[in-house]
């Protein structure tokens, strides 16, 4: 029996991930710099140091940035502050479910708290949820099962109790490695092969992740 999920936040909860690749490319640009979505594609799911070193990787280390990622971090909050904070289709239904049967569910982000806060709050869920994991609260980062794992604690349930929502390669990957089912419910890109080994399910939206849950409970 499914006890308790655990959520992803960008990409999963909140539909921003498109938005915050457009306007990262945007910037990008300004500095003559042609970034494109397969270097973007690598840094889904990371949190900002590890992107920060995708970008170095592929771009060269001669450039700026930290001063990049900090004037990105500003334009996206900027942005949704103007035009709101977008949910995922399915998300208050899913929310709505769980609380009818009475099922625990905490979001685990590679965000920053006070950032994760910020934009779950501006999105009217932040009261949805039993707990939040953030970034800056665990020792790894995805793919690390760190903080899957102090989602555990949170919740105080067993890993086979449980079943983590992804939208990303490196989020399914820390759900295997903390031994917890997941499911992924692709945003930006599709499963790759070696992906799809290592989830429970995909679904097409959280709406089916409602009906998923109806097999199990």
């Amino acid at each position: 029996m499914i006890k308790g999920l655990i959520f992803d936040m960008d990409g999963l909860i909140l539909d921003t991930e498109s938005i915050s690749n457009k306007l990262l490319i945007d910037i990008f640009s300004k500095y003559d710099i042609n970034l494109n979505e397969e270097i973007i594609s690598k840094t889904i799911g990371l949190e900002k140091k590890k992107a920060m070193k995708v970008f170095e990787e592929y771009l060269g280390d001669n450039i700026p940035i930290k001063d990049i990622i900090n004037l990105h971090k500003k334009v996206v909050n900027d942005y949704l502050e103007k035009n709101g904070v977008p949910v995922k289709l399915g998300l208050i239904e899913l929310l709505n479910y769980l609380d009818e049967e009475k099922i625990k569910k905490v979001v685990a982000t590679s965000s920053y708290r006070k950032v994760a806060e910020n934009v779950l709050i501006r999105a009217n869920v932040y009261n949805r949820f039993d707990d939040i994991i953030c970034g800056d609260e665990i020792k790894e980062s995805k793919p690390s099962p760190d903080i899957f794992l102090k989602a555990l604690e949170k919740l105080n349930l067993s890993a086979d109790e449980v079943i983590v929502l992804e939208d990303s390669r490196m989020g399914i990957l820390a759900a295997h490695r903390a031994k917890i089912k997941s499911i992924m419910i692709p945003d930006i890109l599709p499963a790759d092969e070696e992906t799809k080994k290592l989830y429970f399910k995909e679904c097409k939206s959280l709406l089916d992740v409602i009906h998923l849950l109806k097999t199990f409970n």
